[in-house]
Formats: C-alpha cells, sequence, structure tokens
C-alpha cells in the first residue's frame, strides 16, 4: 500500500495570494529603505523577502509518501524520511489550523497541516501511522496511553511500549 499525497489546490492558491504579495512588499520596503541609505534595516528586509519566498516554495512543493515501513515527506530541495518502527510519539496541535506532528528518533520531528493538506487527509495519515506503529511494535490491543490520548492529542508509543513490558 503506497499512498500519495500533495497540497490540495485551495492551499495552492491560498499560498500563492498570500505569500506572494507580502513577499513583493517585503522587497518593495528593502528597495526603498537601500535608496535612503538604510542598508542594515534594508538587508534584514531583503532576508525576511528570501525566507518568505522559501516558505512558499515549501508549501508549494511538499509531497508526503506512505507506505507501510516509511512517511517520507518531499520538498524541492530536499525529503525526510521516517521508518514507521522509530515513531516515538504522534500528536496534534494547532488552533486554526490542525498540525500533524510526527516525532521519531530522538528528538527528530516533522509537522503535516491544513494549510498544505486537508483534515481527511492528515486524519487518514495518522490513522495509517498509529496502525503500522502499533503493528511493527506488537502493540495491537493494547490501550492508546495516555488513556485519554483522543482529549489530550498525542499517543506516546515509547510509553506503551514500556507499559506492555513492565
Amino acid at each position: 500500500m503506497i499512498k500519495r499525497l500533495h497540497p490540495s489546490r485551495p492551499s495552492r492558491i491560498q499560498a500563492l495570494l498570500l505569500l506572494i504579495p507580502m513577499t513583493s512588499l517585503l522587497i518593495g520596503v528593502a528597495a526603498k529603505l537601500a535608496m535612503q541609505g538604510v542598508y542594515l534595516a534594508s538587508a534584514v528586509f531583503v532576508i525576511a523577502a528570501v525566507l518568505l519566498a522559501v516558505f512558499l516554495v515549501f508549501q508549494l512543493t511538499q509531497r508526503v509518501e506512505m507506505d507501510e515501513h516509511s512517511i517520507t515527506r518531499s520538498w524541492l530541495f530536499g525529503r525526510t524520511v521516517v521508518p514507521v518502527n522509530e515513531i516515538t510519539r504522534l500528536g496534534w496541535n494547532g488552533f486554526r489550523e490542525l498540525i500533524l506532528t510526527i516525532r521519531f528518533g530522538g528528538k527528530k520531528f516533522i509537522q503535516l497541516s491544513t494549510n498544505v493538506f486537508t483534515e481527511q487527509e492528515l486524519r487518514g495519515i495518522h490513522r495509517d501511522l498509529l496502525a503500522g506503529v502499533l503493528a511493527v511494535r506488537g502493540l495491537e490491543g493494547e490501550p492508546l496511553l495516555p488513556r485519554f490520548s483522543e482529549s489530550v492529542g498525542y499517543v506516546d508509543i515509547d510509553e506503551m511500549v514500556r507499559q506492555k513490558h513492565r
């Protein structure tokens, strides 16, 4: 089972409509400041514009590919591969947007949000990853920890493994 996801059309349009004018505004302010001889402030605005442009490229080119062994988040300039057996915690957070945080290999993590993917796609990724992690770690049928994982917003896989081996 290989699952491939990419940004939805509305999220791409929203990113373009929001980030291109903001980047243009920052470049305009930087040019105005440079003409006035305020080079340090101009450089700060240029750096902010470049970072915003890179973020736009990230939003537009982000892809997720899942199989039974790993989840891969890629974009134009790189990719992160997360083996399912290294996932330690799956968590939800966010206020206006829903963010799925996948922690793995110590302090590493990736985040997927509703700015790029639909809520149904994120919930599907969570469901598939949780099922895969539980199967790989031999935790099928075990209660999810913390006990009220739906209300606290995360499932702690490492804690479930420790509880099983006690």
